[in-house]
């Protein structure tokens, strides 16, 4: 059984476990001890509580080997049981903890934006503050979709519901928007995986979420998203004329007609499109490093766009790091 005292001494140990560098995590749990109370008090006090303050058994172990058990979960997917018996904890007490803890640990994370799924028939919100254009380093914005496997549905109007033809199995769909620097900013909630990657961006909004004047690159998934592109009136400064233009440009590949090949200008255009878009999969490759994302999801699904969303914030912090650490040895 490990011990906070074991993991202090053997700083290799939070790294193999977790995909945390040790010095990281522990800055992180200063950070989540700072946050604890305000944290505790918002949760304990939520108007939809139905159990009374107190009620329950507390918890055995310190917030450091449950955050410990927490991300090793996340990454090495194994069951909770033999996670619980790594930190002296039960299979409940990390089934609970997953589900406590998530939201504080994404508290000092680097996080992206979740977009809210609009379901038909559902009245639309107001129209949704815009990125900043300066949260996307390079003014891009690169969308795609990735999905994972889940299990058979028992029903045959769910199984319909999660098959993606695409992947041939029952799947979860999440689409991420990184920029140009590998940072992703924002994601969507998850949502069944026979949802096409075109119409999930449509009940998202991803368009009305990102900013006047950026470029979106996406994939041969998202035809007919840059003629959903609202016109703005710009005035010349120097010959006092108006003119309607794009408010931002979206960029999709060719897609070979039918019968026919494409030009060369349209092959070179897609490739360099494609040179462009490699930084959201890496992205999402990243992600793909905890395992609880490689492998079939078998929590509920209602904590996986929470699971998701920590993870992301785990990548972010991951790239920033080694941002930080190439800018300097370039100095």
């Amino acid at each position: 059984m490990f011990t906070e005292q074991m993991l202090r001494k053997n700083p290799i140990l939070v790294k193999s476990l977790t995909g945390v560098p040790a010095d990281e995590f522990w800055k992180m749990l200063e950070q989540m001890e700072t946050q604890l109370p305000t944290y505790d008090a918002q949760r304990l006090e939520r108007p939809d509580r139905q159990r009374a303050i107190g009620a329950g058994r507390a918890c055995d172990q310190p917030l450091a080997l449950r955050t410990m058990a927490v991300l090793t979960y996340l990454r090495l997917h194994v069951p909770q049981t033999v996670v619980a018996l790594f930190f002296g904890m039960k299979q409940c007490d990390v089934s609970r903890d997953l589900r406590r803890l998530l939201s504080l640990i994404q508290m000092v994370l680097p996080c992206p934006e979740v977009w809210k799924v609009i379901e038909e028939g559902q009245t639309a919100p107001p129209q949704p503050a815009p990125l900043p254009l300066e949260q996307l380093v390079d003014g891009r914005a690169l969308v795609d979709a990735t999905e994972q496997r889940v299990s058979r549905p028992g029903d045959n109007d769910t199984r319909k519901a999660y098959y993606s033809g695409k992947k041939k199995q029952f799947t979860l769909k999440t689409q991420f928007v990184t920029d140009g620097d590998h940072h992703i900013a924002a994601m969507s909630e998850a949502v069944p995986g026979a949802e096409h990657d075109k119409k999930l961006s449509d009940a998202v909004q991803t368009l009305a979420h990102l900013p006047d004047g950026c470029e979106a690159d996406a994939d041969k998934g998202y035809q007919g998203l840059a003629d959903q592109v609202t016109r703005v009136t710009v005035r010349n400064v120097e010959t006092g004329l108006e003119q309607q233009v794009p408010r931002l440009i979206v960029r999709t590949p060719f897609k070979k007609p039918r019968g026919g090949e494409l030009t060369d200008e349209q092959k070179a255009f897609n490739h360099q499109l494609g040179a462009i878009r490699v930084r959201v999969e890496h992205c999402i490759g990243w992600a793909k490093n905890w395992a609880i994302l490689a492998t079939r999801f078998r929590c509920a699904h209602s904590i996986y766009t929470s699971i998701m969303r920590t993870i992301c914030g785990l990548v972010n912090a991951q790239t920033q790091r080694w941002q930080t650490t190439q800018a300097a040895n370039s100095a």
